[in-house]
């Protein structure tokens, strides 16, 4: 386990790789227009999965942030993503980053425990469900919903996103084991 932040190239190529296949399955989620807003369980699926892996695959403090700043920088300069809901959006990775940073303090190996990565998988699909479901759509794109219907968008999308982060540690463990 590296628990340095001191990042090499390889690294900073990965954030990218990771957060360009995140935006690479936009056409998977955006293609299910039609069932707006259930249509994001793959978002936040895919979303999960992707920063699970690179927590898993960079082994460093900081990891789901920096991998966070790169999928925002793709959003903002590719999509035109609104510069705000890009500043609220880099939040995203902060607690899982916390979480991992306190099982490092403590002595732990949090990226090659199921159940950790779980957790920091669970914390990245709260923070991703909260500022995309619960914050931008009513607020920053003022998208009117009944409530009942946020609430329902909130779980699937949260629950999506759990299982992504499972998902991610299993395809990361196994990228890790190929690459070293």
């Amino acid at each position: 386990m590296s628990s340095s932040t001191k990042y090499t190239a390889v690294d900073y190529v990965t954030f990218a790789v990771f957060a360009a296949l995140y935006r690479a399955l936009w056409y998977a989620w955006s293609a299910l227009g039609a069932l707006f807003p259930f249509n994001q369980v793959l978002n936040s699926l895919f979303f999960v999965m992707s920063g699970v892996m690179v927590l898993v695959i960079v082994r460093k403090k900081w990891a789901a942030t920096l991998y966070v700043v790169a999928t925002q920088l793709i959003n903002l300069f590719l999509q035109g993503e609104l510069l705000i809901a890009a500043v609220l959006f880099l939040t995203w990775g902060i607690l899982a980053d916390l979480y991992v940073n306190a099982r490092i303090s403590a002595g732990s190996d949090p990226f090659t425990s199921t159940r950790e990565m779980f957790i920091a998988g669970i914390l990245l699909a709260v923070m991703w469900v909260v500022t995309v479901v619960d914050i931008s759509f009513p607020i920053m794109f003022a998208i009117e919903l009944p409530v009942n219907t946020y609430i329902l968008a909130s779980l699937a999308t949260f629950a999506t996103g759990a299982i992504g982060g499972w998902l991610g540690y299993g395809l990361g463990s196994n990228i890790k084991k190929v690459i070293g």
